[in-house]
């Protein structure tokens, strides 16, 4: 059984990158901070510094922690656990080790989660430094294509883990 701490090391570093950049890119925003944009990159939603700030903040720093804590929830609550060949895998003499795993996967998902919410905070001060505001759509979209290669390699790999039985 791996017991590496390489995600939970990936994640503080992470961590630190996304409150420096929310920290620097502050002061780089208007006070209307366009926010939401159309297909063509125009804007078409706007909200305070303040209220944009707070939001990333929590998307950054509350989501990947919540779901850290809801995958190791799993632990007091073994029958909500949806895993394929879960009578072998929760057997007495592997429930440990299927539990530390389902703890490390979910901390390199928190990982892809918080570079995700850093690389929206990213795109969203580049657009806004733009008079008009402009969301650069090729830069948008391998964003959103990164965090779902990302994820489909994050459930194949938990998933497969599960489906062997050595």
């Amino acid at each position: 059984m791996k017991t590496s701490r390489t995600p939970l090391i990936i994640l503080a570093c992470l961590y630190v990158a996304f409150i420096g950049y929310l920290v620097f890119s502050s002061g780089q925003l208007p006070s209307q901070v366009a926010t939401h944009f159309r297909s063509n990159g125009h804007p078409n939603g706007w909200m305070s510094r303040s209220s944009h700030m707070v939001l990333m903040g929590v998307l950054g720093l509350v989501l990947p922690l919540l779901i850290v804590a809801v995958m190791n929830a799993a632990r007091l609550f073994p029958s909500a656990l949806n895993i394929p060949r879960k009578q072998f895998w929760l057997a007495p003499e592997r429930r440990q080790e299927t539990f530390r795993y389902l703890s490390r996967q979910a901390l390199w998902f928190a990982c892809v989660m918080v570079a995700f919410i850093l690389g929206l905070q990213v795109t969203l001060v580049q657009a806004n430094a733009q008079t008009p505001a402009q969301l650069s759509m090729p830069l948008h979209f391998t964003l959103a294509g990164g965090f779902l290669v990302a994820l489909a390699i994050w459930i194949i790999v938990t998933v497969r883990r599960f489906y062997r039985t050595s």
